[in-house]
């Protein structure tokens, strides 16, 4: 399952969570710090890891 990295808008508390991509669609995300859905999915890089050299 992929990780999501949020920030939520109320608190400014950056977390990161583990989603299904059904969670992730339905969003509904709640703030572990102050329990706010004002939360907004931020842009995160990510890598793959390949046997072959590029």
């Amino acid at each position: 399952m992929p990780f999501y990295d949020y920030l939520c808008n109320d608190c400014h508390k950056e977390f990161e969570t583990i989603l299904t991509l059904d969670q992730h669609d339905r969003q509904q995300i709640k703030c572990p710090k102050c329990g706010s859905k004002n939360v907004e999915q931020e842009v995160a890089a990510f890598y793959a890891v390949t046997s072959k050299k590029s």
